[in-house]
């Protein structure tokens, strides 16, 4: 892996001021995710990434060991300070496409079987955005802020894998999705976005 590549890419996203931040003060009830913050946070690390792999690239689709590179790729961004999950987050690359977000307690970056999933993230190429839905439910959506990520190395690998899932470009179509611009996180999570990405 070129890790120069991301690991400037961390350090624009700690330095330039690409998330907002307010903390809150935590909640008695147990702590849900800020799907504000993932979904920011998964389009940040699929642009990166999809720069990287444009300038490795050797072929028209990513291969099983560079999805895996860019799920962990995924996590690093999840996890970058300021933190907006108490946990270490894991990330897992599904076979249906979908990102997953679990609870990493021993940071192994594997889920043990008592390691529970904490969200997901879809894409819903039909409508051109992510969709990241917490444990409790409920669903956010987020455009994509460049239609080129769609027919990116990436986003492509991902849809070639959703389709040979079954999923069909309509699936998401009878989603209940909040959008990005209205989502408030709830007082279990324990920090929110006031930032500049909000608002797609």
């Amino acid at each position: 892996m070129n890790s120069t590549v991301l690991k400037y890419g961390l350090i624009g996203l700690a330095v330039a001021g690409f998330f907002g931040y307010q903390a809150i003060n935590k909640s008695a009830n147990p702590q849900t995710s800020d799907l504000g913050q993932v979904l920011d946070r998964t389009e940040f690390a699929i642009e990166t990434y999809e720069e990287h792999a444009k300038s490795n690239a050797s072929s028209t689709a990513l291969s099983d060991s560079q999805v895996e590179e860019f799920g962990i790729f995924l996590a690093q961004v999840m996890n970058t300070e300021p933190r907006f999950y108490d946990d270490q987050i894991g990330m897992k690359v599904q076979e249906d496409a979908v990102f997953l977000g679990f609870k990493d307690s021993n940071a192994n970056g594997v889920q043990d079987s008592d390691e529970k999933k904490i969200f997901s993230v879809e894409i819903d190429s039909e409508n051109e955005r992510l969709i990241a839905t917490d444990e409790t439910g409920e669903s956010v959506g987020h455009r994509f802020s460049g239609s080129g990520l769609l027919t990116g190395y990436l986003i492509g690998s991902m849809l070639s894998r959703q389709r040979s899932a079954g999923i069909t470009p309509n699936s998401f179509n009878n989603r209940n999705v909040t959008s990005r611009a209205n989502y408030k996180p709830s007082a279990r999570t324990r920090t929110r976005t006031g930032g500049s990405r909000s608002g797609k």
